[in-house]
């Protein structure tokens, strides 16, 4: 692979340049556990008031909760503070003491008081207020937040487990998510990774937040929305984490931990997980050949496949809080997967009579590895004046893969006599890697209290080299030849380089507005070595296409005073660039009548996306309803397109292209509810409307109409040690370019016990009543054909869950030694 230090020294070299100026990355979950921290000043000299005393009372007992003295540089900083209302008194002989009352809470349990300036004559008294509390499922007017934790049936899974249960969101039969038929773009700790999210599991998540329609901060490619999972990471004083085991049928077994750990200016994370599991699935397919409207001949086809997998890895952070207001942070995930699987297929064809025409059994045998490592350096720095803040941040991600497989097709005819080219076997090496830097830099400054001005740039570049060497052996060929038709080595350069400026405007108590606009310069480069063949595009192209590098939106806020009542419209542009999946060579699912294959020359397609959300309480504040209408255009949209192959038209090439255009609309609505103590109800559905065209290429096909889907968690906990949940979807029959997809539903089942404050037991049953399964059917003038096949098997799993730690407890310093600020209390972790 050849070398790229040259962009990786420039990208380097603006970190540091960057990092100089104190621009700042990383936006830090807020921890659970209080701080404050600011800086003391003296108001006549403006220079740091060295050994002033700072503490921290309770607002209710007026007992001291911490304390600390001032730095010779001004700085103070005091943790572990409980949630709620506290009273700060900074006091210093000779001075007015100064008072404030504070407030903290999950969602902001750090506070930056800003410069402080003790006076001799004046007594500054301010008030610092933060609201909002966490909860299971927390829904905003423009987003939604599933709290993991929470979720029963995700222990001892992975993130696709925990993808399909978040409402709103789907999962289809490779692992890949949907939102509202679209792709979203999947972000780890607000990032791109080479992290899959089966290599991702569940227990090292904290939370998955999802964004419909996000603003121009955010990539131009989110035409799906976007969805945020954000890892453990703990900010707290002292140490904690947790050590989960799994077992369960069809060999599933699972081991993994975390901890956290942190002490002064220093925390540290430290996680490794491993997992092992067993599948036995089926398939069917189903298809007629025709002629003019005439049935020509028929095919069946059974598939019985078995596969294992298997995979490791962990993750290591260390941050530094360089100063109250700067702080660094370096990260690092490793993972490692295996998968090897067998599939034997039993097919035969018939004659328009019903007579058997030849038969047959394909066996196919694959062995893949993956691996992935995530490298994020992160610097932030908040300014005294509130919210302003510079973030930047330099990720390294690399993939790769390794991948072998064996289609061995034995065909006889209508006299069971082998035919001349049986067997045939086929030999697939192949392997892939990419490389992907981005760089991003973001500035927030809120002007006045009701003028908020946000600005910054990315830059993002990626090589992917993937190959696919095929050989073919049969006795009409002989011995191992080169099948150059299959045979594909890729080289794909894609370089995004962005810029934003987003304004947010308060235009009365209730009305707000946001208005920004993003420019993307795209370059796409397709090499096809070894066969000169060269595909690529570029946005813009000088003065050309400047309409596909220009991304505005708006959006318009009303808000009602004393309620959490709030409606927003907005309107976007975005464009959505082909996945990886949908571009290299790789025969991803074979069978010895269908071939499913990438297309390096597709090109992204673009839409206008508008939207309207309602965020209502309801049931006298039990329970809150979100609405959605939405509505979305597409250009050159991105299908999946079938159609019988050149060489041999008995087999179906399954691949994806560019249509002509698509209309998607839809109501979506989330309801949350808790009619008694202990009872959480979530039940989401979306109606939705689709109007897609294929191009002139693939003779201007036109398909419409509506689809529906229903998810609902139910979660009661009873009995103080009990937990019961029920997990239940349903997909209807989607619209496709050349036909419609199969209605799919399952339903999960979870029992949960509390055996002391630290030790918790689940019991989960995946899809009771064996029901999921993924397929289409395809509709065309030369054929009809339906097929399914399933993702995994029904299956029970026990997880046992160990937590442990202790707040505010030092690991590092010597038994009897003093902590450096005083005050502090300790105690156990709080989980």
């Amino acid at each position: 692979m050849k070398s790229h230090s040259s962009p990786t020294k420039y990208l380097i070299l603006l970190f540091l340049v960057f990092l100089t100026a104190r621009v700042a990355a990383q936006r830090f979950p807020s921890a659970a556990n209080g701080k404050v921290y600011g800086k003391v000043l003296d108001a006549s000299t403006g220079k740091p008031a060295e050994f002033a005393t700072v503490s921290i009372f309770s607002s209710r007992t007026d007992s001291v909760l911490g304390g600390s003295m001032v730095r010779a540089n001004g700085d103070f900083a005091i943790g572990g503070l409980p949630m709620g209302p506290l009273r700060l008194k900074i006091s210093f002989i000779g001075y007015v003491p100064i008072e404030r009352t504070v407030t903290l809470t999950p969602d902001r349990a750090e506070l930056d008081l800003g410069d402080l300036e003790l006076r001799t004559d004046v007594e500054l008294l301010q008030e610092a207020q933060v609201v909002g509390e966490k909860s299971t499922m927390t829904m905003q007017v423009d987003r939604r937040v599933f709290n993991v934790e929470k979720d029963l049936s995700t222990q001892g899974g992975n993130g696709v487990d925990v993808m399909k249960n978040v409402p709103g969101l789907s999962v289809d039969v490779d692992g890949n998510v949907e939102m509202r038929g679209s792709r979203p773009q999947i972000l780890v700790d607000g990032r791109p990774s080479a992290m899959t999210l089966d290599q991702i599991p569940a227990e090292e998540i904290e939370r998955v937040e999802v964004i419909t329609n996000p603003s121009v901060a955010f990539d131009a490619s989110t035409t799906g929305g976007i969805i945020n999972v954000v890892l453990k990471k703990n900010t707290r004083p002292g140490y904690g984490g947790q050590a989960q085991v799994g077992i369960g049928s069809n060999d599933r077994y699972q081991a993994g931990f975390n901890a956290f750990a942190k002490e002064g200016r220093w925390g540290f994370n430290l996680s490794y997980n491993y997992s092992t599991g067993r599948n036995t699935t089926n398939g069917d397919t189903r298809r007629t050949d025709l002629n003019n409207g005439e049935t020509i001949g028929t095919f069946e086809q059974t598939t019985t496949s078995n596969s294992t997998r298997g995979g490791h890895g962990g993750r290591l952070g260390v941050d530094w809080q360089v100063s109250n207001r700067s702080a660094l942070s370096l990260s690092q995930n490793i993972r490692f997967r295996e998968m090897d699987g067998r599939d034997v297929q039993e097919f035969g064809s018939r004659s328009a009579t019903g007579s058997l025409l030849g038969h047959g059994e394909q066996v196919n045998t694959n062995d893949n590895r993956m691996n992935s490592y995530s490298t994020q350096l992160a610097y932030r720095h908040s300014a005294p004046k509130e919210g302003k803040e510079w973030t930047m941040d330099l990720n390294y991600n690399r993939w790769n893969r390794d991948s072998r497989s064996r289609f061995g097709q034995y065909t006889y005819d209508e006299e069971d006599i082998a035919l001349p080219d049986s067997p045939r076997l086929q030999d697939n090496i192949g392997g892939s890697g990419y490389d992907q830097y981005t760089f991003q830099a973001d500035f927030k400054d809120p002007i006045t209290d009701r003028t908020k001005l946000e600005w910054g740039v990315k830059s993002n570049l990626r090589y992917d080299n993937t190959y696919l060497d095929v050989f073919v052996t049969s006795p009409l060929v002989g011995d191992a030849v080169l099948d150059t038709a299959l045979t594909n080595d890729y080289r794909i350069t894609d370089m995004i380089n962005a810029a934003y400026f987003n304004w947010s405007q308060m235009l009365s108590p209730r009305w707000s507005m946001q208005a920004g606009l993003r420019f993307e310069q795209t370059w796409f480069e397709t090499e096809l070595r070894g066969k000169d063949q060269v595909f690529s595009y570029k946005y813009p192209d000088g003065t050309e296409n400047l309409g596909k590098a220009l991304f505005p939106a708006l959006y318009i806020v009303r808000k009602w005073e004393n309620s959490t009542r709030e409606l927003q419209v907005n309107f976007s542009r975005k464009i959505d660039r082909p996945r990886f999946w949908q571009i290299m060579p790789f025969i991803m699912y074979s069978d010895s009548r269908n071939v499913r294959i990438g297309n390096p020359t597709i090109a992204p397609e673009l839409s206008n996306l508008a939207e309207v959300n309602h965020l209502l309480p309801i049931l006298k504040g039990k329970g809150s309803w979100l609405t959605s209408v939405y509505g979305r255009y597409t250009q050159d949209v991105i299908t999946n397109y079938a159609t019988p192959l050149a060489s041999d038209t008995t087999i179906l090439l399954n691949t994806f292209v560019n249509g002509s255009h698509s209309v998607n609309g839809g109501w979506e609505n989330i309801f949350k509810y808790e009619p008694v103590k202990g009872l959480q109800l979530t039940l989401s559905g979306t109606l939705q409307y689709t109007d897609v065209s294929l191009g002139t290429a693939q003779g201007g096909a036109r398909n419409q109409g509506t689809n529906w889907e229903a998810k609902a968690l139910i979660n009661y906990r009873y009995k103080g040690n009990w937990t019961f949940q029920l997990n239940g979807e349903y997909d209807s029959p989607r619209v496709q370019a050349q036909g419609r997809s199969l209605e799919q539903y399952g339903v999960d089942v979870s029992v949960g016990r509390d055996f002391s404050k630290r030790l918790t037991g689940v019991v989960s049953v995946n899809d009771v009543f064996y029901t999921r399964r993924w397929g289409n059917t395809i509709d065309t003038p030369y054929l009809v054909q339906e097929s399914f096949r399933r993702r995994e098997q029904r299956f029970v799993r026990f997880t046992l869950t160990w937590k442990f730690g202790e707040r505010d407890v030092s690991i590092f310093r010597k038994k009897g030694q003093a902590r450096p600020d005083a005050g502090n209390s300790g105690g156990d972790m709080d989980f």
